[in-house]
């Protein structure tokens, strides 16, 4: 009888602190400053490759002729 009780105990306390630290961790994961700072983090990515095309698509040539023509 013992033996059966023991596991049954263990893993319903383990099913308990699982769901608790899950639940924890979602809600911290779902907060208003973890979203925003997200947001914030893809739209830095975001402008970084734009930025990175712009660069790569123009050649260097280009852009000294045009710094010559401006002076």
């Amino acid at each position: 009888m013992l033996e059966t009780l023991i596991p049954l105990v263990v893993n319903k306390s383990v099913e308990l602190v699982v769901g608790i630290l899950l639940e924890k961790f979602c809600k911290w994961v779902l907060s208003d400053v973890n979203i925003k700072s997200a947001n914030n983090f893809l739209k830095i990515q975001i402008l970084v490759l734009y930025l990175d095309w712009v660069l790569r698509k123009t050649s260097i040539k280009a852009l000294s002729e045009e710094s010559q023509k401006k002076d």
